[in-house]
């Protein structure tokens, strides 16, 4: 049974890049989907935003797309806030044991803490993806001293100069741009002495993870 959770790993990373209007049109799910077994089995766990947000704001992402939408279109603010707060702070919830009935107050961690608890990020970028909260996470990540690691088919002459400051120079100099998943795998598995241990599905979780 697959036991591969946050707790576990040796490292942690996030996988940024576009959801509301990626140019695939996937909500930025096909590229996370596909390179998080191949980081899991190496130990690292990956905060994958296509699946951890549901436990943020309690519907799918394209459901919370419509509904901030709608939001924005009535200038229903409170809502707004409430929703993109949540997203970004997180949220706590209160939990109660089955057996003893012994509640307990969990922390949802907010896309900032996934910045934040990160040994290092990795980005996508795809010619025609539009970037929103994207950049916040890469300017956080740059200013708190985390590598930055970029996905992109895209030439460097072609890339926003910040964004492309941003990433050359996260983790003090240390972020790297690739052109696929796997020149990006071959990279990690030698800076940071990984070895691929075991062929790992994505688990579902069912409880909240908190750190």
């Amino acid at each position: 049974m697959d036991k591969t959770n946050i707790l576990n790993c040796k490292f942690k990373t996030y996988l940024i890049g576009s959801m509301e209007d990626p140019a695939k049109k996937d909500e930025g799910k096909g590229w996370r989907d596909k390179l998080e077994p191949e980081l899991l089995a190496r130990n690292i766990y990956a905060f994958n935003p296509t699946r951890e947000e549901i436990k943020k704001v309690g519907m799918p992402t394209d459901e919370l797309m419509l509904k901030l939408a709608g939001w924005q279109l009535s200038g229903n603010w409170e809502l707004f806030i409430e929703y993109m707060r949540r997203i970004w702070r997180g949220v706590s919830v209160i939990t109660t044991d089955k057996d003893s009935g012994a509640t307990q107050e969990v922390r949802i961690l907010g896309d900032v803490d996934y910045v934040e608890h990160s040994n290092f990020l990795i980005m996508n970028f795809e010619e025609g993806d539009k970037l929103g909260g994207t950049i916040a996470e890469l300017v956080i990540a740059w200013y708190r001293g985390i590598p930055v690691y970029l996905i992109t088919p895209v030439a460097k002459s072609k890339i926003n100069k910040s964004i492309l400051y941003f990433i050359l120079d996260s983790g003090q100099g240390q972020g790297m741009i690739f052109k696929s998943q796997s020149e990006l795998i071959l990279f990690l598995d030698g800076k940071y002495n990984l070895k691929k241990v075991l062929s790992l599905g994505i688990k579902k979780e069912k409880k909240h993870e908190n750190i």
